[in-house]
Formats: C-alpha cells, structure tokens, sequence
C-alpha cells in the first residue's frame, strides 16, 4: 500500500475548484450570485471565447473593504455564516466562502472594488491562486471581477469542456435564469462583443420574460399568486401554446434562488393534465417562499438542489397555485384545450380538499364525453413503453391524399402540398378470389377492419400510414435524396441563444433532412423549406421538436438522431386517429401494410403493433358457437 501524505494545498484547491468550477457558467453563476449578495442592482455580464479566455462581472454593489480584500480570496472565507446553526437560516444565495478561493486556484483573477465611503478603489491580481501585493486605483463604487484563462493550471479539465458555443450557451441559460430569479436586478450580458439580452430591472417579470425569450411568452403567460401556511407560490406558467417537447424553459427559484427540483417539476405538469397533450411540457417561472428554517441549501456544491423540511405540503401548495392560475376567472377564458373550459366552474375553487381528491380521480378514470374532434384525435392513443424523449402522437391538421381527396381542416394555400399514403392508381385490380384481402370497414374513425380467409385483421390506420412513410424518408436519406419544400409564406419563430447555436451548427445536417432554418435577426429564426408542408403551428412545433432532437444529440436505443427526426417528421405528417377515410384510403392502406409485413415491419416506429388479427375460431368461440 502506497504511504499516506498530507495534499500539498495547491493540489488541494484545485481538486476542490472541480466541485464548485465545473466549466464558465458555474464561475458566472458564482461571481452573479456575490454581486446580488452586495445589494447590486445593475450586473453586466461579458464572455469571450465561451467564456473560457474571459469572464467580466460588474457589479454596482457595497464593495468590498480594502482591508478585507486578502480575506474575501481564502478557503472558507465568508460574511454569511458564523455558527453551524447559521447554515439552516441562510437568506443569502452564497454562503461557504469556497467560490473564489477555487475559481483562483485554476484561473487568472483580476479584482477592482470601491465601497461607497471610500474615495479610491483597490485592485489586485490572483494568478493561480498566489496573489499579487494590492494596489489604490480611481473606480466606480462596486466590483469588476475579471477571470481569464480558465483551466490553463489544469489541461485535463479542459478536455471536458465543450465548444466555445456551446460553453456560451450554458452560460445565457444559467444568467436568463438567474435574470428571471431578480426581475428588480438590471441584468445586461455581452457574449463575443454582442449583447444577447438586456433586462430592464423594473421588478416586473413579465418584462424580464420579455428581454429573455421574446413578447410571444410575454403576452401568453398566466399570472401564480398563491399563499398557504405561510407558504408562498408565485410568478407564471404559460399557456398551452407555450408547451415544449422538453422541459428547458421551465425556471424554479425558492427563496430567490434558482434551484433544480424534477418533483416540483412533475407537480406543475400535473396540474396541467387535461391541458396539454402527452409528450409536452408546459412553461413556468415560479418562486416558492417559505422560511429559510425549512430548506436545506447545502445538498450540493452548486447550490442548485436543495431539500424542503415538508415536502409533502410544498408540492399540494405549488399543485393549487397551478391549478388555481390555470383555471382562475381572473386570468380570463382558459383556451388551452382539454377540458378547461369545465375546470372554468366556480364551484371548483370552493371545493373541500376531500371532494376535489374524488372529483379529479373520476376525471382521470371516466374520459370525457364532451370533447371536441381535435381533442378526441389523441383520445384514443393507447400508452407507448417509450422514453420520455421520443415524440408522443399530436394532433395537427390532416395530410392531403392522392386519389383528390381533400383535408378535413385545409391548409393555407401557401403550405398545401401532395401528402400521400402511396395510393395506387390501380386499386381496383383484384387478387387470387382464395387470398383476397377485402375492407369490411372502419371502426372508431380510428381502425380499419378487413378481412381475409376465416381470418379478421383490425389495422391501425395512423400506425400504418406512419411506419410506411417513414420507411421511405429513411430510403430518400439514405440516398441523399430528402429534399425541403419551400414555404411561400415563411415562418418566423423564436429561439434562445442556446438553440440558435445548435441551428448554425446543424445547418448542413438539417438540409439533409429537409429543412432549411436560418437566423432572422436577435432571437428570432425562420424556416423557409421542411419535408412536407403544413399549417403555420404544426411547422413550427416540428422544428422546434427538431432542434431539441439535436439538442440532446444522443441516439435513442437502436435509432440515430437523424432517424428520431424522420421519426417525428413521419409521425407529424401521418393520418391520425378519429378520422373517417374513403373505401379508396383504406384498400390503399391494405396494400401498404401487405409491403411492410413482406419487408419483416409489424410495428410502428415507436414499437405498437400496426395489425392484429383473429380468427373464425376464435370469434366463434367468444360467441360460444365452439365449447
């Protein structure tokens, strides 16, 4: 056995840093968070290079004494804390005093601060974590914390970082959320000698939503406003037309302090059932206050986990504060689908807890029978042992078919195009009287029902329509031949900082696949060419669907990435459930089925039979014709 040493301290500090310092957006997020602790009410923010070769923060804070300037640079140096007890009181977003002892142990730190009673500033410069003697220089009242060459002391780190976009990227991501945390702080963030966003520090959050993902969340957000035993919930979730394949524009802070929590997440998602369709995830920036005595902030080096001391009671808070906002009268008419406009009733908000637990475990158990078309096209979807990642079925306007039949719900003459399930002109042609397969009809709008022989098939018709197109998006990418349709109205959408770079990256990649998606000035994106073309929202929800596939940029089990996104494009422009098809659609769809099963295909892209079968015998013996 190797003998045991004490770690020499640089070593040490370094090994701490990896806890704290992860990569640029952990040292922003810590050096943000000491300029709110000084009382800042304007922070700006500067990166280059990802943030990797420079950090700039400056704040307009108390400042820093002159005397205590050394100090504020040791291990475990803080204002916050001077008892163990102290650490179950914290009302401040940092607190251990590790922060800038690791972010100089593997980094080049330049340090200007003022106090507001001083007439001079200070400046001294840490260089891998040996200070340099300090120095009087003329300065605003506040700090500028310069970090430079990130990681130079420690290659080994540096190979885990990313690309300077992407590094940028978590960088706006942490600081937008940080921005909406303290809408009354005036945030202003500067990447590449480019201003990404700028919030205005007026307190309001919706302005501050504004400045960080554009005035279509601002203008389609529902106020939170929710208090109990002492508890308070507020801020805002989005409608309907918010919701996102993914949950990267949900934002939870408690006690000001942006944390990740996925049960609270769950929670929100849960007060949205029977608004959303499955698969989607709805937008929220909300603020749980509740007495520092009953949170634990110090589960996590990066204090972004925390621990309640009544779980149970803040989750049934956070629920009614949702739900209250989702279908208060005081937010108007709720149109985000399912059935919310019932939920409107106002005997429901006067409902005792034991009445709603009965009321809501009938809504989820006996469907409803007032639902529109639109609704009852996802009704009927049985449930896909599927990851959460894969796209789950939607509902968007019906594709056109050859054979001149029309939609049910028409496209814009700009998007329509010729949508087919591989119709054959020469339908009519008959089989074998012995191996006939013949249509007997349709049942539910859903499934078709033929049969050959003494055997009986039903077929799921969206199932079929799906796998057989997508089975000839795979052959056209495959041979290099996928081509985008070009929009005659192209479609504007926004996109955050991080998702504008996947697009620049993945431009090629996207071409490939039928897309052409280019940056339109800041934050916004248009598309001018998809697969197939559609209504402005069904387009729009599929580059976003797009994006976050690239986002995330792993295979999903056998499937690459590229064929997770000509799965979604199949799926999206598919037949759906509850719509009634032709004598024509059907024995076309028969035909299709017949040469997915002579290629092996019994089962959809997400893995749901396509057919099931019986036979006479067991018909009969159902009806008990056969004992």
């Amino acid at each position: 056995m190797a003998e045991i040493k004490v770690l020499p301290q640089s070593v040490a500090d370094k090994i701490a840093a990896g806890e704290v310092v992860e990569r640029p957006s952990a040292v922003v997020k810590e050096l943000v968070e000491n300029s709110i602790d000084a009382r800042a009410d304007s922070i700006t923010v500067e990166i280059k290079n990802g943030g990797i070769s420079y950090i700039s923060i400056e704040d307009n804070g108390k400042g820093i004494p002159k005397d205590e300037l050394e100090s504020a640079f040791l291990r475990h140096a803080t204002s916050k804390l001077r008892e163990i007890e102290d650490l179950f009181e914290i009302s401040t977003m940092g607190f251990r005093g590790e922060a800038l002892s690791s972010i100089c142990a593997v980094a080049e730190v330049r340090v200007i601060s003022r106090t507001k009673s001083d007439d001079t500033g200070v400046c001294m410069t840490i260089k891998h974590g040996v200070a340099s003697p300090k120095e009087e220089i003329a300065c605003n009242a506040g700090t500028l914390m310069v970090v430079e060459n990130l990681f130079a002391n420690v290659p080994a780190r540096m190979k885990f970082l990313k690309k300077d976009s992407t590094e940028a990227g978590y960088v706006t991501d942490v600081l937008g959320r940080i921005a909406l945390a303290r809408p009354e702080i005036a945030f202003r963030f500067i990447c590449d000698g480019k201003e990404v966003f700028s919030t205005s520090g007026d307190g309001k959050l919706k302005n501050a939503i504004l400045n960080i993902y554009g005035i279509d969340h601002a203008k389609a957000v529902l106020d939170v406003d929710y208090t109990e035993h002492g508890i308070r919930v507020s801020g805002v979730v989005g409608k309907a037309e918010l919701a996102r394949g993914n949950r990267t524009r949900q934002t939870l802070m408690v006690n000001g302090r942006y944390i990740k929590n996925h049960v609270v997440s769950k929670v929100v998602e849960e007060a949205f059932r029977n608004v959303l369709m499955t698969g989607k995830f709805p937008f929220f920036v909300l603020n749980i206050e509740l007495s520092p005595s009953l949170v634990d902030v110090n589960v996590h080096p990066a204090k972004t986990e925390i621990k309640f001391a009544n779980e149970k009671e803040i989750y049934n808070i956070v629920h009614t504060a949702v739900k209250n906002a989702l279908y208060s009268p005081a937010n108007g008419e709720n149109k985000s689908g399912g059935d919310a406009s019932a939920a409107v009733d106002s005997k429901r908000m006067q409902e005792t807890p034991d009445r709603r637990i009965i009321r809501e475990f009938l809504e989820r158990t006996i469907p409803s029978t007032a639902k529109t078309g639109d609704e009852m096209a996802y009704t009927f979807n049985e449930p896909r042992p599927i990851s959460k990642e894969t796209l789950k079925e939607e509902v968007f306007s019906e594709p056109i078919w050859k054979g001149e039949i029309t939609t049910q719900k028409a496209a814009p003459l700009s998007q329509t195009t010729q949508i087919s399930f591989d119709f054959v002109e020469e339908a009519e042609e008959k089989q074998p009287e012995e191996v006939q397969t013949k249509v007997i009809g349709q049942v539910f709008d859903t499934y078709i029902i033929a049969q050959k022989g003494d055997e009986m098939f039903l077929i799921d018709q969206h199932a079929a329509h799906e796998r057989k197109r997508f089975e000839m998006l795979k052959k056209d990418f495959c041979e290099n031949s996928v081509s985008g349709q070009v929009l005659l109205s192209p479609i504007v959408f926004d996109l955050d900082m991080v998702e504008m770079q996947v697009v620049r990256e993945n431009k090629d990649r996207l071409l490939s696949l039928g897309f052409l998606i280019e940056e339109f000035g800041k934050g916004s994106a248009i598309i001018r060419e998809t697969p197939y073309a559609g209504d402005e929202d069904e387009i729009k929800s599929l580059a976003e669907e797009v994006i976050s596939a690239l986002m995330d940029n792993r295979p999903l089990g056998l499937l690459s990435v590229e064929e997770r996104i000509l799965d979604m494009v199949s799926c999206k422009y598919a037949i759906k459930a509850n719509r009634r098809l032709s004598m024509l659609e059907m024995e076309s769809a028969l035909k299709d089925v017949a040469e997915l099963e002579a290629m092996g295909i019994t089962t959809c892209p997400h893995g749901r039979p396509i057919k099931i079968s019986y036979s006479k015998y067991e018909i009969e013996k159902l009806f008990k014709r056969i004992v």
